[in-house]
Order: structure tokens, then sequence, then C-alpha cells
């Protein structure tokens, strides 16, 4: 759906009966900028219009090379024209916008028409790095980034039977996946000693190579390409050690640079390393322009993975819809299959993390089946890459985002074994039963969840909006990202303060148990005696009685939290906590009042149905604490059993009162 835009020189505004956001850019990041903004404003604040360079709507680009395994530009197109219509976008496709004027906050197309905005984001993305030698303009020589761009590839594959790809990073290997479907002859040239150098190590690179070598293709790593020529119909791909290859056309797919020349030209902060620098709320050095995605530099990191771009997406749909989302660094992880091999990183890369360390498994004979290796922090698991299929990447995965200790007995297996637990990999929630419980505060199933994805609900967020799972503790949300295949830094990570309330409570119950009740004092000289006024006289008696009434109350007001839906102050974790702690101060208080007399008839009904729902809440605190930690079976069994312990804890509150009520009666009239 074009849209007329106005003359440069003459720049009367289109019709704005809102505050407009402009958005230049529509690729992927773009592109969900757009659903999220249409998902949490619905037309009511802001009028969108976007700007996309190409021809055609937003597209997967990630899956790029499936356009030579059958897919067209249809199937990989992520939303048709008539979904922005519908969602009140003006979507201008076909237009580059060469210039930004801050002053009078305009955009202004290569064409010379204009538009106005209020807020600006841009989503420009990145271009190919072509490497600055002679010859890449020939004919034969391509770069590999848009569907024009295969579209080309795929038209001069016909004349020529091989080709060579410049660059074995991940772009790399997915063109020569590209070229191998076109059934080509296939070479991949890199500068660097190994494939993927920015995500794997050597002894991975080295397994790879081998795994892609046994495809067919040849892999020529040391060389720098200088020169690309042309011999009759054969390119020419001169290197700096004088060696040649001779192929029949080249893909340049050398990675990836920001484009910034926009925000460079209406002087907006650059990063030292390239980028439109942001903040945390991706705005830039002018508050009302932002960037998201492969164009923005956050805390002097540029994301060329589309995770990173999707959270800051929602990030900023939340920013600009009055929220306070924060952006605070994309999880880089990447689970791949190139060429047919499984490649995993996760967590943080290789020496990011100073004074870590690793320890690695090879599998198979002579190790040609898979190779892993674990970054490990103070003993505890904060990345990991593989070649070759690891069935427990999943709960890996899960004790990354979790900071999982390594113990000495999960080191020796892995570096054994190739597998950190003994147990056979738990199996996802995706593969649980419609009636699994998911959230176990607000009892939410997985069928529930499973409808409200077929909805339309894609992400954390939008399943938490829909059915409120994870808006309580929040330690479903492991659960929730494994659902909607969300990326690690979507895990929560469960605070220590419930699990040492809950251990405080449970050596108070071993105490109330196992000691049992406490003696009177053998005579009135013995030390102890003085102690004993506390259970011997009527006002220190009251003194403890009453303080115990106040902080059962209390105890019993903490959880409104959870159940009052107009009180939302603070964290539900530290209420929770806040809960459990008093909760241990309640079975001081019953030691300090009664000497851990249980008394008798109503008196033991009391003291009973006390420490009752003490034990309950210890077991409710302690499994709570822990459920965030588990995968599986174990997690699946948990979620089952918790809701059932905490009715029952609220069950036993229900006698509570009246039995209060009366043990006072009794004390002041019999």
């Amino acid at each position: 759906m074009n849209a007329h835009l106005n003359s440069a020189e003459n720049p009367r505004e289109l019709s704005q009966p809102m505050q407009t956001i402009v958005i230049v850019g529509n690729g992927m990041v773009g592109h969900a900028l757009c659903k999220k903004l249409a998902e949490m404003d619905q037309g009511r604040s802001f009028r969108i219009i976007v700007f996309g360079d190409e021809a055609r709507p937003a597209y997967d680009r990630v899956n790029l090379s499936k356009f030579f395994s059958g897919k067209n530009s249809d199937d990989l197109q992520l939303s048709p024209r008539d979904w922005y219509e519908g969602a009140g976008i003006q979507l201008i496709t076909g237009q580059r916008i060469v210039k930004i004027n801050r002053q009078e906050k305009r955009v202004i197309t290569a064409s010379g028409e204009s538009c106005r905005w209020d807020k600006l984001v841009l989503a420009t993305g990145s271009r190919p790095f072509v490497p600055p030698v002679k010859g890449t303009g020939l004919e034969g020589v391509f770069v590999y980034r848009t569907i024009e761009d295969l579209e080309k590839i795929a038209q001069y594959s016909q004349q020529v039977d091989s080709a060579a790809v410049v660059g074995g990073g991940l772009l790399g290997l997915e063109a020569a996946q590209a070229l191998i479907n076109l059934n080509l002859r296939t070479h991949v040239v890199e500068v660097a000693p190994t494939l993927l150098p920015r995500q794997l190590d050597s002894g991975a690179a080295a397994l790879l190579q081998r795994k892609v070598e046994a495809l067919g293709i040849e892999i020529h790593t040391l060389k720098r390409t200088t020169r690309f020529a042309a011999t009759g119909k054969q390119k020419i791909l001169q290197f700096d050690t004088g060696e040649e290859l001779a192929i029949g056309m080249v893909v340049i797919s050398a990675g990836i640079r920001p484009q910034q020349e926009l925000a460079a030209t209406c002087g907006l902060e650059l990063g030292k390393r390239g980028g439109i620098a942001v903040d945390d709320q991706l705005r830039t050095s002018d508050p009302d322009i932002y960037a998201i995605g492969e164009c923005a530099s956050h805390d002097e990191v540029i994301y060329g993975l589309v995770g990173p771009g999707y959270q800051m997406a929602d990030v900023l749909a939340d920013s600009l819809t009055g929220g306070n989302a924060h952006f605070t660094g994309g999880d880089q992880s990447a689970r791949l299959k190139l060429l047919g091999v499984d490649v995993v990183t996760l967590g943080v890369p290789l020496g990011a993390v100073p004074h870590s360390t690793t320890i690695e498994s090879t599998i198979g004979e002579n190790g040609e089946d898979g190779y892993r290796k674990l970054i490990l922090h103070k003993r505890r698991v904060v990345g990991a890459l593989a070649v070759g299929p690891w069935a427990e990447v999943d709960r890996v995965q899960q004790a990354i985002a979790a900071g999982r200790r390594i113990w000495p007995w999960n080191r020796s297996r892995f570096e054994l074994t190739g597998q950190l637990w003994k147990t056979p990999p738990t199996q996802s929630v995706a593969s649980w039963p419609d009636s699994a419980t998911v959230c176990s505060c607000l009892k939410i199933s997985r069928g529930k969840l499973i409808e409200a994805q077929k909805s339309g609900c894609s992400t954390v967020e939008a399943l938490a909006c829909r059915t409120g799972a994870s808006t309580v503790c929040g330690s479903c949300v492991p659960l929730l990202a494994d659902l909607v295949s969300a990326p690690a830094d979507a895990l929560s990570k469960n605070k220590p303060g419930l699990l040492i309330a809950s251990m405080l409570g449970a050596i108070l119950l071993g105490f109330c148990f196992f000691v049992g009740r406490l003696p009177f004092a053998d005579s009135v000289n013995d030390v102890f005696y003085q102690v004993e006024s506390i259970w011997r006289d009527s006002f220190w008696k009251q003194v403890t009685g009453y303080t115990l009434v106040a902080v059962t109350t209390l105890g019993l007001l903490l959880p409104l939290r959870k159940r009052v839906k107009w009180f939302s102050y603070g964290n539900y974790g530290f209420w929770r906590t806040a809960h459990a702690l008093v909760g241990s101060l309640t079975l001081t208080g019953l030691i300090i009042h009664t000497g851990m007399r249980m008394g008798a008839n109503l008196n033991f009904m009391l003291s009973a149905v006390f420490l009752a729902i003490n034990i309950t809440g210890v077991a409710v605190g302690a499994v709570a604490s822990m459920e965030s930690k588990l995968v599986g079976d174990a997690a699946m069994q948990v979620r089952k059993w918790r809701p059932r312990i905490t009715n029952l804890h609220l069950w036993l509150l229900w006698p509570l009162p009246a039995l209060l009520a009366i043990h006072i009666f009794c004390v002041y009239f019999y």
C-alpha cells in the first residue's frame, strides 16, 4: 500500500490526527516492532508509517537459503500487505530514506518527498561487507543478502558448474548451503584459520570442517582474497599467498556492517565500534529518535542475530506505549543446522568472562560424532558450544540461564561421556500433556497456553498478558520461553531469599519436634527459673500471646499481594520471601509463648493447626524456590503438586482465627 508523500520543496504535511511514529526499515526487526505496537497500542495513540527500501514487505531473512529448496518469496513473507492495512499501519515500500531533518522532524526519500514524524525509529539493519579489492563489480560476483540477490544467483548459476563463497562465518555457510542446493561444486574461502572463527574454538571448528568437507565442499582457510578477475566465463580468485582459484561464480558473504549513514549525516552519536549509539531504552542521542536491530550499538555491542533485535523491538514498543522496560543486553546464543550439521553456541562466548575455565568432551570414535565445550565461572556454567547432536542442549541452556553450579561428578561425567547428568535429558514443556500445570501460582495448564499461542501469542510477554502465567512469582518463565522457543535471556532466575527463609522454618520445626517441651526449673535458685516467668507470669503470657497474634495476622495479610489484583506495589518475590520469614517468626513466637507445651483439648488443636500451617508453608516455600531450576518430568511433577500443597496450606488457615478467638475468650473468662 504505497501512500502519496509530499514534496520536500513544498512540505505539506500528511493528515496526522495523532502522534506519528515513522519506522525506517521493514526488515525482520522493523516488522517485529510493527507487530508489537499493533498488539499493544491498537491505533489508539499513534499513527505508524513504515518505509522499506525493498519493493516487497518484510520477509524471513534468516531462512533465505530455503529459497533454493522450494520456498518462494510469498512463503518467506512475514505478513502480507493487507495485514499492515488491517493494523492501521501505512507501509511504503521501494522508498529509500536518504536524509533526516531533525529540526523539522522530517524524513526525506530519494525521490525528494518528505514525511513528518513525532517519534522516529531507525531499523535500517545492516549491509553486506564487501572486501575493498578489485573486481567485486564483475559479472558473476554477487552478495548474499536479499531475495533479489538470490534470484540473480539462481539465474546465473544455470550457466556455471562451480562457485566459491568468500566468508566462512554463519552467513558464508548459509550461502554455501544455497549453492549446494543449486547443484554447484562449492568452495568456501575464509581468511581466518578456521570456520566460524567468532563462534567456535579450534576443536569444534576442525570437526565442523571435516563434516562439511565430507559433503563435497572444499574449504580454503588462511586465504585472503586480494583480487577478483575474469578469464572468459571463469572467475579467478587471487589470494595473498600467490595461489589462485578458478570457478564459475562468486558469492561474497564475508559479514555485515551496520547501516548507520542516515544517523551519521544527521549528527546522531555513533558507537566507538560503529552502529548508532543507544541507551537502555533504545533512545539515540536525540530523545525522539530510536534505533533497534543490527544498526544499533548498545554498550558498544552490535548484535548480528535476530533474537536480540526482537528483544529490542519488545522493549521499544513498551517504552513508546508508556512502559518502563529496559534493554540490558541480548542473548547471542545460536542453535543452527549448517549444511546438515548441528552447531550450538549458548550463553557467553569464549574469552568474554575473565578468569573463566573450560571443559571439553569429544563424542564417538576419534571425536568424529561430536564436540562439546562448557564455559565455567566460579564453578557455574555460563556458556557452551557444540558441533554435532546434543540431546542435553535444552537442559544446558536452562542451566546457563539459572547459573547452575557444576559439581565435580557432573564435570567428570561430561569429560568421559559428554553428558552432564546421569539421567536422560528430560522432555521439553512442548511435549507435556495439555492437562499438565505450567503456572503453579494461577494453576494455568499447558493446554490453556497452547490455545493462547495458537491465537497469536508468540512471546513470553504475550502469553503472560493473555493468560496471566508468570505474572505472580515468575518461576514458570523458563517453561513459557521453552514453549515459544524464546532466547535464554528470557529465562528467570529465582533469588535465594525464599529458600533461605524456608530452611529457617524447617530448622525451627525440627526444634519443635525433636527438642520437645522445655522443662520447668527444679528450684527457685535455678537460673532458668527467671526465664520461666514468660510462661508463669500472666502479664508476660499476654505480651507474648498478643505479639504472636500480631505476627500471625501480618503473615495472613502478606499473601494479599498475590490475591488482590489492585495491590501491585513491590515485587511479588519480595512479598513471598517476607511471608516465609514471618512464618518463621510465628514459630519462634510459638516456642516463646508456650515453651512447646501443646496443651490439651482446644489448646492442643490450636497448636496442632499452627504447626501444620507452618509445615505446609515450609514445603510450599522450598518447592517454589526450586521449581524454576527443574525441567521435564521433574518440573511437571513439582508443578502438579505445589498447588495441592498450597491449597492444603490455605485450608488449614481457615480454623485458625476461630481457634484463636476461643483460646483468648477462655483465658479471660474461664
